[in-house]
């Protein structure tokens, strides 16, 4: 599948923000959201796409849901979102997850075939910019502890019960991703969280956008 073709809205504009659990993720699409941006968070952003999402991310009583199952409810709550939330929005949308982490958690942590993944992205759809926030290890093993003593249900999907597997999905992050968007030809940033105050995160990844826009 070619993931860079030609844009389907004139004025459309589509970024994904990407990390592992603690990069914050939330915190930045909360402020791109203060700055007049569209946001989605994936799976969740229609009501098909909430209905699935517990199920999507294996969470009681989903834990043990068969892992092509899983991929399969993934894909259809991100394409119902695409055609509700992204397709035809006029403003710049920004999306925290997409196709991206399927490509992650279901294609590299759990052997999903990357073509099939490719066979479930829209025909249309075209990503202008991947923002991949990452940090040091251990600051993001600190936010993720510090995240579930305020708030247990967070962070308890299969995949991040663990440091072992958390460990695993920031190198992914940092390798495997950004190479595989590099050899699809998707503009792919990323930025370090633990060494610089959110602020600064924000601004900086606000910049990348508005960049890229002028270059569209």
């Amino acid at each position: 599948m070619n993931l860079t073709k030609t844009r389907y809205g004139e004025n459309n504009m589509f970024v994904v923000v990407e990390g592992s659990n603690g990069a914050g993720k939330t915190t930045l699409i909360k402020n791109l959201e203060a700055k007049g941006c569209t946001t989605l968070s994936s799976p969740n952003g229609t009501p098909l796409a909430k209905m699935l999402r517990p199920a999507c991310r294996g969470v009681d009583p989903w834990e043990g849901i068969d892992k092509k199952v899983q991929f399969l409810l993934f894909s259809a709550a991100r394409l119902d979102e695409y055609i509700y939330c992204v397709k035809d929005n006029k403003n710049i949308v920004v999306a925290d997850r997409w196709w991206t982490s399927t490509y992650v958690y279901q294609c590299i942590l759990q052997g999903i075939d990357v073509g099939f993944m490719e066979h479930t992205i829209h025909e249309n759809e075209k990503i202008d910019l991947v923002i991949i926030l990452d940090g040091d290890d251990e600051v993001l093993l600190s936010r993720m502890s510090s995240e579930r003593e305020k708030n247990p249900g967070h962070g308890k999907c299969q995949w991040s019960k663990n440091d072992d597997t958390l460990r695993s999905l920031m190198k992914i992050y940092r390798e495997d991703l950004p190479n595989y968007l590099g050899l699809k030809g998707v503009r792919c940033e990323m930025l370090n969280t633990s060494s610089k105050p959110i602020e600064e995160v924000v601004e900086e990844a606000y910049s990348l956008i508005q960049q890229v826009k002028e270059q569209a």
